[in-house]
């Protein structure tokens, strides 16, 4: 065994005062029990489920002389026990270990009750073995509360045929509609949420002491909004006075808006001003730099024409002195021998004559642009003066036009005030007429004895994500089984089933209703082993592959063209191969009512009821 906590069926026993035990071993992993019809096999089934609380089974005429049941079981820990029954009913024993009898003298002897109750009983002691907690399922929407037990999970661990094939919802034991419990009963296998914390809702008494509670709040507030009401006014007089002044407050607006979008334009206009006189501010302020950089220049002109004028006259002076004789020896300008460049010189003041002329007409021009200048800085301090003028007015005309808005928005908040107080007033009207209406309506309600809880669905429902997560598992076990079109797969909530390839479970043939149920209750084992969740370990199954029945079977429909598919997809054989896969997890019990393929159940632990004395065995008891 793993060491995941779970329980083992190892042997199913009968005898009796005078007949010779009877018994059928099971292995951990796959047991096949397959043969002819009334041969015991379903009876295997029934005893099973009688020793683990359920109904007492008829005994076939076969089992004539048995009076006891047996159930040899390993628990969590290779703790082994004995379950023993009587074939009349009543308590069922333990003791310890696999004994042939079982009685007060055993080892570890202990009478459990079939029903889950406070004193000893089955259900608690093998659920706790296998981690279960004791919770509280939601038996209706009134939360009503009955007890998590064994009996309860049953219907996830113990299938029958007529449950295998019918078209109901899977999470139904015998009912015909899925209940709370039923919902809240696959939550808590999943997820641990149980109805513990949602509270029943209140008995018939309480809910008559709180509707008149109701009445009675209900008619203070009524009262309270009397109190604040002219009622010597008419109703119609208050809506009249309304329309009214929402007339008033709607010509009132009008005028708002017109003399607000007065307001905006003589502000934008004494806006454009203020630039205007801003912009001009900055042309004079640019034409004064441009004065200082042209006085700047005019000096720098005259600096160098009184440059040029004193190498003009020193020329000339030179020129002046060549025509005189020596000063030194007297000789006169004939009988001079040097010549000192007198002819560079002339040329020298010519060009200083051409250079003076050219910065004079520079200048000249350099003053015309000072005079320029001074004339726009003339007429921008005009246009200055202009805008100035026109700002002050404008200013002027806008404070009158503020205090006109001013005024306007005043009455027209006073209007709005006006229309608020009445309909104030005539909500407070309306109030109470539906304040009254109510009352009427909760004193004509019938008082039930139980509501719907609130909170109720988080612990019946499964979310998106555990819907998804469950499809998911179920979808995995159906691929290994090599079922067509497992792919497409989920639980569609509002059937509680399984839907396959767009079809739901119960539109398909009897054979593929089994399966999928098969598929789903060991998609709840095999999810509760991957989240570590508590399950007891076996699933025992009557019919799951239904599919292969023969054609020629009366009892039920034709075979279908989907039943024919699982055959050519031979999920037999993969089914079989994917639950011994899981042997070291869980234990497997499947009863076919048909005559199952030899080389199929082979290589498993399997037992066939012939039902011919020559051949085999027979049956259960012969």
């Amino acid at each position: 065994m793993s060491d995941r906590r779970r329980i083992v069926i190892d042997q199913l026993m009968f005898n009796g005062p005078e007949r010779d035990p009877v018994s059928v071993q099971f292995k951990s992993g796959v047991n096949i029990i397959w043969g002819a019809s009334n041969t015991g096999k379903s009876f295997i089934r029934k005893s099973i489920d009688y020793l683990l609380g359920g109904e007492r089974p008829t005994l076939p005429p076969e089992g004539k002389g048995i009076d006891n049941f047996f159930l040899w079981l390993t628990l969590p820990g290779d703790q082994k026990i004995t379950l023993r029954s009587s074939a009349s009913g009543g308590d069922i024993y333990k003791a310890e270990g696999h004994l042939q009898t079982v009685d007060q003298g055993s080892p570890g002897y202990e009478a459990f009750s079939r029903k889950h109750v406070t004193s000893p009983n089955v259900s608690r002691f093998l659920l706790s073995s296998v981690g279960y907690r004791e919770a509280q399922l939601l038996k209706n929407e009134r939360a009503e509360k009955t007890p998590f037990s064994l009996r309860v999970v049953m219907r996830y661990l113990l299938i029958d045929e007529t449950r295998m094939i019918d078209e109901k919802s899977l999470l139904l034991a015998h009912n015909q509609q899925v209940t709370s419990e039923d919902k809240g009963l696959l939550k808590f296998l999943l997820t641990g949420v149980d109805g513990s914390s949602i509270a029943q809702v209140r008995s018939g008494e309480q809910l008559k002491a709180a509707k008149e509670g109701q009445i009675e709040l209900l008619s203070q507030m009524a009262e309270q909004l009397r109190e604040v009401i002219d009622d010597t006014v008419e109703t119609a007089s208050v809506v009249a006075d309304l329309r009214a002044a929402e007339r008033e407050m709607a010509d009132l607006l009008g005028v708002v808006g017109e003399r607000q979008s007065t307001l905006d334009a003589l502000v934008l206009e004494e806006r454009r001003l203020s630039d205007d006189i801003q912009s001009y501010y900055a042309r004079i302020a640019e034409l004064n730099a441009l004065k200082v950089r042209f006085d700047e220049l005019a000096r720098v002109y005259a600096s160098d024409i009184d440059r040029l004028n004193g190498l003009e006259e020193g020329g000339f002076l030179l020129q002046r002195f060549a025509t005189i004789n020596c000063p030194l020896c007297g000789a006169s300008p004939d009988h001079q021998k040097h010549d000192h460049g007198l002819g560079g010189i002339e040329e020298q003041r010519h060009a200083v004559e051409l250079e003076i002329e050219k910065i004079r007409l520079e200048a000249n021009e350099l003053a015309a642009a000072i005079n320029d200048a001074d004339a726009e800085i003339r007429e921008v301090e005009r246009l200055t003066d202009v805008a100035g003028d026109k700002l002050n007015r404008a200013s002027l005309v806008r404070v009158e036009a503020t205090q006109s808005e001013v005024s306007a928005r005043s009455i027209f908040l006073s209007a709005t005030e006006r229309c608020e107080n009445l309909e104030t007033d005539l909500d407070n009207r309306r109030r109470i007429v539906e304040l009254e209406l109510h009352i009427a309506r909760i004193k004509a309600t019938t008082t039930r004895s139980r509501q719907r809880a609130d909170g109720i669905d988080v612990n019946l429902n499964l979310s998106d994500s555990e819907a998804h997560e469950l499809s998911t598992v179920v979808k995995q076990v159906l691929k290994a089984w090599n079922y067509p079109g497992a792919e497409a797969l989920h639980f569609e909530k509002s059937d509680q089933d399984i839907v396959v390839d767009g079809k739901c479970r119960r539109d398909n043939g009897a054979g593929v209703r089994a399966l999928l149920h098969a598929a789903f209750k060991i998609g709840v084992l095999v999810y509760c082993i991957e989240k570590g969740r508590p399950h007891p370990g076996f699933v025992i199954l009557d019919s799951p592959l239904f599919a292969y029945r023969p054609a020629e079977e009366e009892r039920f429909e034709d075979l279908a063209d989907d039943e024919l598919e699982l055959r050519k997809a031979d999920v037999a054989t993969h089914f079989y191969q994917y639950l011994q896969g899981m042997a070291d997890q869980a234990q497997f019990i499947i009863i076919e009512n048909h005559k199952s393929d030899q080389d199929v159940v082979e290589p498993y632990s399997n037992f066939q009821f012939t039902k011919n004395p020559r051949i085999g065995r027979p049956g259960l008891f012969v």
